[in-house]
C-alpha cells in the first residue's frame, strides 16, 4: 500500500508542476491600417517561463485553418524554444487559436511569437518577452 501512496503523491506533485497558466494575447487590431496613418507598433507581449495555455486572438482578416504557433529567438525560426499546433475557432468576428506552449526551458528575454498558417506557410512575427519564474 505504501507504494501506491508514493505513486499517488508523485502523480499529484507532477500534476502541480505541469499545471499550465492561462494567458490571452490579442492581435486583432494589429495589422495593416488603410489610409495615411501608420499602424501603431505592437508592444511586446509577455509570457512566463512555464507551461502556458495560450488563447491567441488572430489579427483582423486572418484566414481560418490550421496554424503552428512558435516562440523563437530569431525571425528565421532557427532557434525555436516552444511550438504547438492549433485550428482556428470563431468568436464573433474574431478567430482564435488555443495552443499549449512549454516555455520552461526558455531563458528570460526577448523572443518572437510566430504564427504559421499551414495551408500556405504564411508566417507572421510578433515581439514577445519571456519573463523568468
Amino acid at each position: 500500500k505504501s507504494d501506491g501512496n508514493v505513486i499517488t503523491r508523485q502523480t499529484q506533485k507532477q500534476g502541480e508542476q505541469l499545471a499550465a497558466v492561462d494567458r490571452t494575447i490579442d492581435l486583432f487590431n494589429h495589422g495593416t491600417v488603410r489610409g495615411g496613418a501608420d499602424p501603431n507598433p505592437l508592444e511586446a507581449v509577455s509570457l512566463p517561463s512555464t507551461l502556458v495555455h495560450l488563447h491567441l486572438i488572430l489579427p483582423r482578416f486572418s484566414d481560418a485553418g490550421s496554424y503552428v504557433v512558435a516562440v523563437s529567438k530569431d525571425r528565421a525560426g532557427t532557434a525555436i524554444v516552444a511550438r504547438g499546433n492549433a485550428k482556428t475557432h470563431g468568436d464573433g468576428q474574431r478567430l482564435l487559436l488555443d495552443v499549449s506552449l512549454d516555455l520552461r526551458g526558455a531563458q528570460a528575454g526577448s523572443y518572437f511569437l510566430a504564427t504559421v498558417r499551414e495551408s500556405d506557410n504564411g508566417t507572421y512575427y510578433y515581439p514577445l518577452n519571456v519573463q523568468g519564474r
